[in-house]
């Protein structure tokens, strides 16, 4: 009995840190992607990422990265670098981000499920119920989820935990909250249904 006690305290531990080493995992593949440390470091700051399981199998993994405006400029930055926009070019660009830059609350997230009949985060009737909390208890919703598609090398590329042999990416927006609104501990994203409930907090940048 006891082994078994100290096999199942092992195996908690274990698990209690796998969002932060599958992190790691998918920086070492952008790394492998020549994506820059100063991106990985802003990527790395805004993405949360939930594993659960039953019976040591995985039920659902979801991996998210909230748009901040430092992250957008993080990538705007990382994406002129890599393609190597003429100084006249990255301005024209610059100016168009600046004149479609979106108030709402945005999100990239990333899930995988056995049953990709599960995976339907973006259907009318899903299974799964999406909303941020805040930090005074408020339920805020979806004004949409979209799937990603097609998924590009681009995807992949600034966002490494996207797998589409395994899983789906999606696009996910609320309506614009205070921009003071992420103070630590003040936003949650949850996804819930009958396989499990991920919570991944955005309130305190990592």
């Amino acid at each position: 009995m006891k082994h078994w006690k100290a096999f199942l305290a092992g195996a908690i531990c274990i698990l209690s840190f796998c969002g932060c080493s599958s992190l790691n995992s998918y920086l070492e593949i952008a790394q492998e992607k020549g994506m820059s440390r100063e991106y990985q470091a802003i990527f790395q700051k805004w993405t949360r990422s939930q594993i659960i399981y039953s019976q040591f199998e995985t039920k659902v993994r979801i991996e998210a990265t909230y748009q901040s405006p430092e992250f957008k400029k993080a990538y705007f930055d990382e994406n002129a670098r890599i393609s190597q926009f003429r100084p006249e070019e990255r301005k024209v660009r610059e100016e168009i981000r600046a004149s479609m830059a979106s108030d709402q609350t945005e999100f990239v997230f990333y899930a995988y499920t056995p049953d990709k009949r599960s995976n339907d985060f973006d259907r009318q009737g899903s299974i799964w119920s999406v909303f941020l909390v805040t930090g005074s208890g408020e339920k805020i919703y979806p004004v949409e989820i979209r799937k990603m598609d097609p998924v590009t090398p681009v995807h992949t590329g600034f966002f490494p935990y996207i797998t589409p042999s395994y899983g789906f990416a999606y696009w996910l927006r609320f309506r614009p909250i205070d921009a003071a609104g992420l103070a630590p501990g003040s936003v949650k994203l949850v996804f819930t249904s009958v396989i499990g409930k991920v919570e991944l907090d955005f309130g305190n940048p990592g």
